[in-house]
C-alpha cells in the first residue's frame, strides 16, 4: 500500500504474529527505531523490519511512503531471515522488482481472480523479499550521497534534530561539532527559510508535545513529563511558548481532547 502525506511521527505497534514489513519513502528522509535501535533511509531506498517489535516511524519532508507487509509462512523452509531490521540500497534489483510487482497490483494490471494465483504472488513476493535481503548482506554499504557530513542538506539536518529532541542541550554550536559542520553553515541554511536554528527546534517541540497531549488523552502522562522529556527544563516557559504558538494551554489543549474522546464514547 501507498501511504501519501504521513504523519511526521507515528508508531506500529507490537505485532503479535510475526510479520516483515518493507517500507521505502518516495522522497524525503524517514527514520526507524525499535528499542536501541535507529535506521535512516533517504528517497527509494527501503528499510525491512520485523513487525514483532513496536516500531517508531519519524518521517522528515516524506510526501508518500510506500508500505509492503508479508505475513510469515508456516512452512520453516520459506520463512524470511532478518535481524530485526535491515537498510535496503535503492539499487537493489529485487527491491526494484518487488516494487514494481507490487504497483502492478495494486493497479489490477495482473489477474488475482482465485486463490491459487493469489498464494502463488504471495509466493513470488516473499521469494523477493528473501533475494533483496541476501543482495544487500552480499553488497559492499557504498557511502551515500545523502549522507555526506561535510555539506548536509537541511532535510537531512532536519531529520536528525527530530530524533534528538528529548536532548536539552540540542543547542547550535553542539549540533554543528556532532555533524562536523560550521555554526555558520548551519545558520545559513535555515536563514534561506527565514527563521533560527532555535527557532526551528522549537517549533518542533511544541508540535511534538501537542501531538502527544492530544493522543494520550486514554492514558494521560503528565503534562510537566511531557516538556522534560522533550527537552523543555521550565515548565512555565514550556506553557507560555505553548500558549503563544497554539492559542490555547496545554492543559486546555489535553481538556479538549479528553472531552472529544468522551463524546464519541457516549455516541457509540
Amino acid at each position: 500500500m501507498s501511504c501519501f502525506e504521513p504523519a511526521a511521527r507515528s508508531v506500529m505497534p507490537q505485532s503479535k504474529t510475526r510479520k516483515i514489513v518493507v517500507i521505502r519513502p518516495s522522497d524525503g528522509i524517514l527514520v526507524a527505531e525499535q528499542q536501541d535501535r535507529r535506521m535512516t533511509c533517504f528517497q527509494r531506498e527501503a528499510i525491512i523490519l520485523d513487525a514483532t517489535e513496536e516500531t517508531t516511524f519519524i518521517a522528515t519532508g516524506v510526501s508518500r511512503f510506500d508500505c509492503f507487509i508479508l505475513s510469515e509462512a508456516a512452512d520453516p523452509q520459506r520463512i524470511v531471515n532478518i535481524n530485526r531490521m535491515e537498510r535496503i540500497n535503492q539499487d537493489n534489483g529485487a527491491l526494484i522488482v518487488l516494487g514494481h510487482y507490487a504497483a502492478a497490483l495494486m493497479r489490477g494490471l495482473l489477474p488475482m481472480d482465485s486463490a491459487a494465483l493469489a498464494s502463488l504472488a504471495t509466493d513470488y513476493m516473499r521469494s523477493l523479499v528473501s533475494a533483496m535481503i541476501d543482495i544487500a548482506r552480499l553488497t559492499p554499504d557504498l557511502p551515500r550521497t545523502g549522507l555526506n557530513r561535510t555539506q548536509p542538506s537541511l532535510i537531512a539536518i532536519k531529520a536528525d534534530i527530530e530524533v534528538r529532541l528529548a536532548e536539552k542541550d540540542l543547542s547550535l554550536t553542539g549540533f554543528a561539532t556532532a555533524r562536523s559542520v560550521t555554526v555558520r553553515h548551519l545558520q545559513k541554511l535555515f536563514e534561506a527559510e527565514g527563521r533560527t536554528f532555535s527557532d526551528y527546534v522549537l517549533e518542533r517541540r511544541l508540535e511534538r508535545a501537542r501531538q502527544l497531549l492530544l493522543n494520550s488523552a486514554a492514558a494521560p502522562r503528565p503534562i510537566s513529563t511531557i516538556a522534560f522529556d522533550l527537552g523543555f527544563g521550565d515548565l512555565s516557559y514550556f506553557n507560555r511558548t505553548f500558549k503563544k504558538r497554539f492559542g490555547i494551554t496545554p492543559r486546555e489543549t489535553r481538556a479538549r481532547s479528553i472531552a472529544l474522546v468522551n463524546a464519541s464514547d457516549a455516541t457509540d
